[in-house]
């Protein structure tokens, strides 16, 4: 093992992390100084001083002569900037791109002495998805930052791509031996903890906050903070669209039926203000109080939406707007009608009328969310496919290591 390798992995990633309280501050300078684009533009930047690089190293260092090595780095080129400008509505996550990229660069120079053999490409993935995933723990542990799978999707997406790029792009020459147990042995490690982590980040859902920092209090500010996983339903409705919601449209009408005429005479009428409504979403929390939560969250989309309809002069961006508080004021009438009454600010019905004109223009789907919520399996079902995978990941490596032998 060269040990000024991993020193390299190490300083990345310390260099990754050491982002992550500054990160907010950086974006918020950014964006006042240079604009948002400013991110897309450096991106670009260096995915196209790379390809120059990369151009001229194969063309006068490494003599390539072959016509697929070039193919692939314009094809690893073409997909950095493809997902570079998919990602123009948060221009600062295509940064992941970057490090990530040289993550999995650093990653695979380390692992190539003990892991010579083909095997290094799937196992600097699973690395770079490690690493990842602490990524984006550590977010969850900033105040008002966020924990997002989407974003370890990202991250491992762009080690991928470099990794895409050394296997068909250079062909290493040191990667030709043969597998050994050391290969497996790692791989079937990595697998093993990449799955008991993420299993552990599912498995952090508000119940289970709520849980060990009431136990520890010293952790009792994480009940403030967005919860790293939450769990709940997909709700369809002909005349509203789909909405996630975490409780069942039973436990909706219950607690708006029992609890609705106190929830909404403790609200202020000025959610729509961003100060007010980001200090009631700290007290009245996914944790605290989830069914006010929804609500805070489902009002202050109508109103601000409502707020914005008259600056707005794009006639499709306008027909959207009015859709979207046309849909989230019928979602409120229809299962938190009880809270609305008691809140007061219902809407006329001529403003619904003019509303509902408006958004029949707008002909795409709607779909309201009141956070990253998984709806499409739950934790059981998560834990039990995570545990039937590791038995047989440890199978077909102990029988893949027995083969060896023979």
């Amino acid at each position: 093992m060269d040990w000024k390798l991993w020193l390299w992995v190490f300083l990345c990633t310390i260099g990754i992390f050491a982002t992550i309280p500054v990160a907010r501050s950086i974006q918020k300078f950014v964006y006042a100084t240079f604009g948002r684009e400013f991110f897309t533009y450096i991106v670009l930047f260096i995915v196209g001083a790379g390809l120059t690089v990369l151009l001229y190293l194969f063309i006068f260092q490494f003599r390539a002569k072959r016509p697929l090595q070039y193919i692939w780095l314009f094809i690893c080129a073409g997909l950095y900037v493809y997902f570079t400008l998919q990602l123009k509505a948060h221009p600062e996550e295509a940064i992941h791109l970057i490090e990530y990229g040289l993550l999995s660069y650093f990653l695979f120079k380390a692992l190539s002495y003990p892991i010579p053999d083909w095997t290094i490409y799937i196992t600097a993935v699973l690395f770079v998805l490690f690493f990842g995933t602490i990524d984006e723990f550590l977010q969850w542990m900033m105040p008002q930052r966020y924990f997002y799978f989407k974003d370890i999707g990202l991250d491992t997406l762009a080690g991928g791509i470099a990794l895409l790029f050394i296997w068909k792009g250079i062909g290493p020459e040191i990667i030709c031996k043969p597998v050994r147990k050391i290969s497996i042995k790692v791989l079937v490690g990595i697998i093993t903890i990449d799955l008991i982590f993420l299993s552990l980040c599912l498995s952090n859902t508000p119940k289970a906050v709520t849980g060990y920092t009431n136990a520890v209090n010293i952790l009792s500010w994480l009940q403030k903070e967005e919860a790293m996983a939450e769990f709940g339903y997909s709700h369809k409705d002909p005349e509203i669209g789909a909405f996630l919601s975490r409780m069942s449209l039973k436990e909706l009408k219950e607690i708006d039926l029992s609890h609705g005429e106190y929830f909404g005479k403790i609200l202020p009428d000025n959610i729509i203000t961003k100060t007010v409504y980001e200090e009631l979403i700290k007290i009245y929390n996914q944790y605290t109080n989830p069914f006010l939560y929804e609500f805070i969250i489902h009002v202050s989309r109508r109103d601000s939406s409502l707020d914005e309809l008259p600056k707005i002069n794009d006639l499709n961006e306008k027909n959207e707007m009015a859709n979207t508080a046309y849909r989230e004021n019928l979602l409120i009438e229809k299962y938190f009608g009880n809270t609305l009454k008691h809140y007061r600010l219902i809407l006329s019905d001529e403003k619904v009328r003019n509303l509902k004109k408006i958004a029949s223009l707008w002909k795409g789907e709607y779909i309201s969310r009141t956070g990253n919520i998984i709806t499409s399996f739950s934790l059981k079902k998560a834990r039990i496919v995570v545990f039937f995978t590791l038995i047989i990941v440890w199978t077909l490596g102990e029988r893949w290591k027995r083969r060896l032998d023979n």
